[in-house]
């Protein structure tokens, strides 16, 4: 057997603690990098929420807009990308493997020598204030307000853009004093897939960041609530989006792959339980979907839909009878008809070094190795047994959030009694 048929990965440690990991992919005609720093919304308090994102902003758009690498890079054709999470923040070029070089060089600038300057600083602020407005005046702020309703109002619970009044705190002091923090060689995994040889890689990135150093730091670890809450967001329209969603197991919990196949049996397309039920049987909604979530710390399922305001009750109703069900775990057929969705989406996204490229920085921020085959193998030993002992553990009111997109929170509480 050819050894690059298989998931084939090269890790390595530098003296400082940086890590490297590189895929090389012998057909792939693109290659993909990725800096991943483990700095996100769930080192923030209150005060400081929103500057993980403002940062990403900062020093990503210094290099993007300026006459620089990453910007020719642009101009040629790259996909450059940065954006934060609740627990990394990601900069990443995908490119041709005739500009790997200049790939390196543009993230190695980036990360190792960013621009605080107050100029730049004040564009930023501006693009942000804009986009806090957008974002909360919209339907796409409804995945915050869920982790909102499960983890409360820190951490997780932090909404990613923070609040429109930190926005002005932020400055070249802070902003300088939370990279010396954060953006350290041990709290960084460099990623390259694609069109790459592994050995000369390691070369490249040594030769770009071996000397990079950092100053001895103690960062707390993240706190959170444990009372999952209703959120009602009232609005005139006749339509309410509801999210439902229940606490769940983290990245590095075994029950991690049995809540994802109870999830797509759930609700992920034509034929799932809550589609024949809520849609084929009742009519009560014309799309549904269920979707795990893992964070290294923690992890949920939210359960997405829309229906009129006189049937919230119950499409409520309908759908905790259906999470009840659940507890005796799934049959069969559902067992292996979700495990072959979830592999070929495995494999779909494997072969597409881009879309990796986040699942693998998500893992190693959280000091796992992702392998799609480890992944495929372990979802055939789950059993029916193991399902409805995480449905029992986890699918139950102790962990239910609701937010309803359309209803007070009175009017939500009345339709879940």
């Amino acid at each position: 057997m050819n050894m690059f048929a298989a998931d084939y990965l090269i890790k390595s440690i530098f003296p400082n603690g940086l890590q490297i990991l590189v895929q090389p992919r012998r057909y792939a005609r693109t290659t993909s990098w990725g800096i991943f720093v483990n700095h996100g919304v769930r080192d923030e308090t209150k005060e400081s929420n929103g500057i993980s994102h403002f940062m990403e902003h900062v020093i990503f758009n210094a290099q993007y807009r300026s006459q620089s690498e990453l910007a020719r890079l642009v101009q040629q054709g790259a996909i450059v990308e940065a954006f934060t999470t609740k627990e990394y923040t990601q900069f990443s070029v995908t490119t041709v493997p005739a500009e790997n070089d200049a790939a390196l060089h543009s993230l190695a600038t980036l990360i190792r020598r960013p621009s605080f300057n107050t100029s730049l600083i004040e564009t930023e602020r501006a693009v942000i204030d804009q986009e806090i407005k957008t974002f909360m005046s919209t339907r796409k702020s409804l995945d915050e307000w869920v982790e909102r309703a499960l983890f409360g109002n820190r951490s997780l619970g932090l909404f990613t853009l923070g609040p429109r009044e930190n926005l002005d705190t932020f400055n070249e002091a802070n902003l300088q004093e939370r990279y010396s923090t954060y953006y350290t060689p041990l709290r960084t995994v460099i990623i390259c897939q694609g069109a790459v040889e592994g050995t000369e890689v390691l070369e490249k990135v040594f030769d770009a960041f071996h000397d990079w150093a950092q100053k001895p730091t103690s960062i707390p670890p993240p706190r959170f609530e444990d009372v999952p809450q209703m959120i009602g967001i009232p609005t005139s329209s006749q339509q309410v989006s509801l999210y439902v969603a229940f606490r769940g197991p983290s990245l590095t919990n075994i029950d991690r792959l049995p809540f994802s196949l109870i999830a797509d049996c759930l609700g992920l397309g034509v034929g799932s339980r809550l589609w024949n039920s809520l849609r084929e049987e009742r009519q009560l909604v014309y799309e549904i979907q269920a979707t795990p979530t893992t964070y290294g710390v923690a992890g949920y399922m939210t359960i997405r839909l829309s229906c009129e305001r006189n049937k919230v009750r119950e499409v409520i109703q309908v759908l905790l009878a259906e999470i009840a069900k659940l507890h005796q775990g799934l049959d069969d057929s559902e067992l292996e008809r979700a495990r072959t969705i979830r592999t070929t989406g495995l494999l779909h996204q494997h072969e597409n070094s881009r879309l990796m490229l986040p699942s693998t920085g998500k893992f190693a921020v959280n000091g796992l190795t992702l392998f799609v085959d480890t992944e495929i193998q372990s979802l055939k030993l789950v059993t029916t047994d193991d399902t409805a002992r995480v449905a029992r553990q986890y699918l139950n009111e102790d962990t239910l959030a609701i937010v309803a997109y359309g209803l007070s929170r009175e009017e939500l509480l009345n339709s879940v009694a």
